[in-house]
């Protein structure tokens, strides 16, 4: 069934012209993006999409570039939100799934005339869910572009004359079917089939006769027969003669499915997809934030500013969901002038958490998503990039710190006033000196080419750079400095990150000390 081109659409993505154009395109990146393996993305990704049989992936490695797209989606998630339309488009959802395994199973099936009546069945049952659909978003308290323009697309389609006549020839054929009754006779091998003529069954009748001279219960003799979906060669064959003795409501059926053989409409088929976007990210969300953590819809900016209230790792809330001990959550800020937050502090303390979270955080947003905060308010980039440690691949022949810079290089040749970078214990492969002179030179350089972002360090001088770094500490208990809080403060450095990164190098920590000891 052929549809009107001119009036397809979508929720993920603006419209390129007047409302009921075709969507914008927009080109979805074919490979998973540098960053994830480092801000944890991977795995939320992987557990949020599972099998990924809607394709969502590349939705998720293709940031939006505008912030109109961002406020298209925002409005479409508020659109979501409203129980109506949060029942209805799931309902959606769920019977197109069905539907799936429907025609997945006609394919599948070995005879032809029972191919035929389950493709009868798929298509009744799409019809009945696109009706349910458009009346389910009847007079819904819809405001977005995307949700709308759909409205209007699945009004019109479900009034058009091919949908229409598929709903009525589906009616037709069925009911030509269900009117075909007939009985079979078997002698030996042979099997006749003649149309019912209306004789009496006797079964009640024989079996209330002969309960009288029951004396005990006796075993079972009944064999039993195993249901199975596809036919099997007797039944074909039955099946065969009653289609030979009724041979116009099977050639109905036959001339309905050569004639309807593609009934769906690519936009409803592309907005069951674009559902799913939405729902498994939702469905994700509120598994991992649970009832303790907060979730909000961030205000997206074109302003190089970042303020975050309550912003936790979604991967590590996710993992923990179901622990008893509350996940920390943490606040930061980059004000107009600002561009790196440099953090500080002992190891362990949650400095590379916060690092995961800041870029997780930034990147959700530009998918036009909520994100793991309280309260969020985030720019709109180009590109984000990531250097996080690694461990030292004996298969490289270049060094731990020839690594390190190479990596580094890449990043500070391509980042530009509209890059986030995100550095994490960059350089500890190289004495304290060496660090802070690389550290100064790389900071300076993302500075000077407008780039904002995290600097995670155990070398105190780099958060005091100049006005455009700020300092952040990962705290310790003041009663107890071995214990991590993981709070993560706006404050000046103490110098214990330097003093405890030290003591490790040397095999001085507490931990270490008292092993020896104690051997």
């Amino acid at each position: 069934m052929e549809e009107n081109r001119a009036q397809l659409t979508s929720i993920l993505f603006p419209a390129a012209g007047p409302a009921g154009t075709d969507a914008a395109s927009m080109e979805l990146a074919r490979t998973q993006p540098d960053c994830f393996p480092d801000l944890a993305l991977d795995l939320v990704i992987e557990r949020l999409v599972g099998t990924d049989d809607y394709e969502l992936r590349p939705f998720y490695w293709t940031p939006l570039t505008t912030l109109e797209q961002v406020e298209f989606r925002h409005a479409v998630l508020a659109d979501l939100a409203h129980e109506r339309v949060q029942q209805s488009g799931r309902a959606f959802a769920e019977g197109m799934r069905e539907l799936r395994t429907q025609l997945a199973l006609v394919d599948k099936l070995r005879y032809v005339l029972q191919r035929q009546r389950v493709f009868l069945d798929a298509v009744t049952h799409y019809v009945t869910l696109t009706g349910n659909l458009a009346r389910g978003l009847m007079d819904a308290p819809l405001e977005s572009a995307g949700m709308l323009v759909f409205q209007d697309h699945l009004d019109r389609y479900v009034a058009s004359e091919g949908f229409t006549r598929l709903a009525e020839d589906a009616e037709r054929v069925a009911e030509q079917l269900d009117e075909v009754e007939y009985e079979f006779l078997i002698d030996g091998n042979s099997v006749t089939v003649i149309p019912y003529g209306g004789e009496t069954d006797f079964s009640a009748d024989v079996a209330a006769t002969f309960a009288k001279f029951r004396q005990s219960d006796v075993g079972t003799h009944r064999t039993k027969f195993i249901d199975t979906v596809d036919m099997n060669h007797v039944e074909a064959g039955i099946l065969g003669l009653v289609a030979d003795v009724f041979p116009e409501p099977f050639a109905a059926l036959a001339k309905f499915c050569n004639e309807h053989a593609t009934f769906q409409s690519a936009t409803l088929a592309r907005f069951d997809r674009e559902l799913q976007f939405y729902f498994t990210y939702q469905d994700y969300l509120a598994h991992a934030s649970g009832n303790r953590l907060p979730v909000c819809v961030p205000r997206v900016v074109d302003e190089r500013e970042s303020n975050v209230t309550g912003g936790y790792d979604l991967a590590l809330a996710f993992k923990r969901q179901t622990d008893a001990t509350p996940l920390v959550t943490n606040d930061f800020q980059l004000r107009r002038g600002e561009q790196f937050l440099v953090v500080t502090g002992a190891n362990q303390g949650g400095k590379t958490t916060f690092a995961r979270s800041f870029g997780q955080l930034h990147y959700l947003a530009a998918l036009g998503l909520p994100v793991p905060a309280r309260r969020a308010v985030l720019p709109l980039f180009d590109r984000l990039y990531t250097h996080f440690e690694r461990q030292e691949d004996l298969t490289n022949l270049a060094g731990k710190l020839e690594d390190d810079l190479v990596r580094a290089h890449a990043i500070i040749s391509s980042a530009d006033d509209r890059s986030i970078v995100i550095m994490n214990e960059t350089f500890t492969s190289t004495t304290a000196q060496d660090a802070l002179e690389l550290g100064e030179r790389i900071l300076r350089t993302l500075i000077d080419e407008g780039a904002m972002g995290v600097y995670v360090t155990f070398i105190d001088e780099l958060t005091a750079l100049g006005p455009e770094t700020v300092s952040m500490v990962a705290e310790v208990d003041p009663d107890d400095v071995t214990r991590r809080t993981f709070h993560i403060e706006r404050r000046p450095a103490d110098g214990l990150a330097h003093a405890t990164a030290l003591a490790d190098r040397y095999g001085l920590s507490t931990a270490r000390i008292t092993e020896r000891i104690a051997s």
